[in-house]
């Protein structure tokens, strides 16, 4: 039997399945990952935020007829069922960068922050070199609607493709040194009543994915290696995966104690105070010629090295951090490299015990660090003793802000006599001008610093 309309019918079909087509997907390949070296050691990446950046009005999501049976299993309407006005909106933070924590951990990368870890999320964020963060360009995710035997919603499947810029930001040199666009694609086999938004996290994911896998982003990670041209960077010279020193290095210091009143000396004697700066910022001093630095450990968190902005900002510079005494929150820094030409110049320190109403003053960065080399004067307020932490601390209403944290307390004659380390806050929430410093000698003792033939001969127990 022939049945005429049959090629009608057929025709027909072809013709409605091709009206109804929906978005056009990608089907991007995952990449193969780059294999680490026996002994490569990555720089520790962080995750930033990734943010939509879909202008309004352009079509991210259809829902069309899938396969040869798709007119019979998916329903309608058909078309177009989403369009783009997201910019500016975030992903949610957590379950993305634990994606992104998860995926790039098992390609060799070194992912702080991954909020799967039970504690101290906040503390190993801080270790982070390199801060990464995407921009979604393009989304395109054509889905299916499934209804079940009764009449049930079961969802939608389908597949999606996804576009992200992503770059990354040296958190040491303050720079831009990678962006590149890197796609992605998803498909989901199984109706889901969350179908569009699992499409979106699996082209995401794969997306993450072949960022791992891209050679540039690979060198830089585990080399240093910054791509041939990055939209306004220059070259890193100061960026190493292994790190320079020993954290048991032995450090002397030849101290000399002036005996030169420090008036009219300040604008030297600042010279040798350097502005200490990651996320935020903090303060420093050298306490030796071969670019030792000593701060608070609270100012370099969990960080294997910190950017370090000379006097007069004359240089950016990158430090180790050797060793760091949490209980009592002092850190001991030393410069990776010394420019050619300069030559750090290490404070005096004073070991003897301040006279309580003497001069002295704080040098640093106070609240912003635009306000690099302020200095200010009080008098030594009383010696106190914290029971909790069983450890010594000068007060002194020498005015100290954020950002003073690690600076030198100074005497009348420019020797180091403390460390800014803390504040008190009144009921207000203003400053009480009566702030703490951790003695200079009881810092030193911590980060097992030598005085090598000290005219004061005083031991450092003396000062419990």
């Amino acid at each position: 039997m022939r049945f005429p309309h049959s090629r009608f019918i057929l025709a027909s079909l072809l013709l409605i399945l091709t009206a109804c087509g929906g978005l056009p997907v990608e089907k991007v390949p995952l990449e193969q990952p780059n294999l680490p070296a026996e002994y490569a050691q990555p720089s520790p990446i962080g995750f930033n935020k990734i943010v939509f950046s879909l202008p309004t009005g352009t079509p991210t999501v259809s829902s069309s007829p899938k396969g040869i049976f798709g007119i019979v299993l998916c329903d309608l309407p058909y078309g177009l069922i989403s369009q783009g006005s997201l910019r500016g909106r975030s992903f949610p933070t957590d379950g993305y960068q634990e994606i992104f924590a998860q995926i790039l951990e098992g390609q060799g990368y070194d992912v702080t922050g991954n909020p799967g870890l039970l504690f101290d999320e906040a503390a190993d964020r801080e270790r982070a070199i390199y801060s990464i963060g995407g921009r979604i360009t393009d989304i395109k995710a054509d889905t299916c609607h499934r209804t079940g035997f009764w009449g049930l919603n079961q969802g939608r499947t389908g597949e999606g493709h996804i576009e992200v810029e992503w770059s990354v930001y040296d958190l040491l040199n303050r720079k831009l040194v990678y962006k590149k666009t890197i796609k992605g694609y998803g498909e989901i086999k199984t109706p889901n009543l969350e179908g569009v938004e699992l499409l979106v996290e699996e082209a995401f994911a794969a997306s993450i994915h072949n960022l791992g896998a891209d050679k540039e982003f690979y060198d830089l990670i585990y080399y240093g290696e910054l791509p041939n041209f990055v939209p306004e960077t220059v070259q890193d010279p100061y960026e190493q995966p292994l790190n320079h020193f020993s954290p048991l290095e032995k450090v002397v210091i030849n101290n000399n104690p002036s005996q030169i009143l420090a008036e009219g000396r300040f604008e030297d004697i600042a010279k040798s105070v350097v502005m200490i700066q990651k996320a935020g910022h903090g303060s420093g001093f050298f306490i030796s010629d071969k670019g030792h630095i000593i701060t608070n450990a609270h100012v370099v968190g969990n960080a294997d090295r910190m950017r370090i902005v000379l006097s007069g900002k004359e240089e950016n510079l990158v430090a180790e951090v050797l060793r760091v005494d949490r209980k009592r929150d002092v850190a001991l820094l030393k410069l990776q490299d010394i420019p050619m030409g300069y030559k750090p110049k290490p404070l005096p320190v004073s070991l003897g015990k301040a006279v309580i109403g003497s001069d002295v003053y704080a040098l640093g960065a106070p609240t912003y660090t635009r306000l690099q080399d302020t200095l200010t004067k009080g008098i030594i307020s009383a010696h106190r003793f914290d029971r909790y932490k069983k450890q010594p601390l000068i007060q002194a209403d020498v005015t100290t802000h954020g950002g003073n944290s690690g600076g030198p307390l100074i005497d009348k004659f420019g020797n180091v006599i403390g460390i800014t380390v803390s504040g008190y806050i009144d009921n207000s929430g203003t400053l009480a001008g009566l702030n703490n410093f951790i003695p200079i000698g009881d810092a030193l003792e911590k980060l097992d610093i030598i005085i090598e033939n000290d005219p004061q001969e005083l031991d450092f127990k003396t000062l419990d």
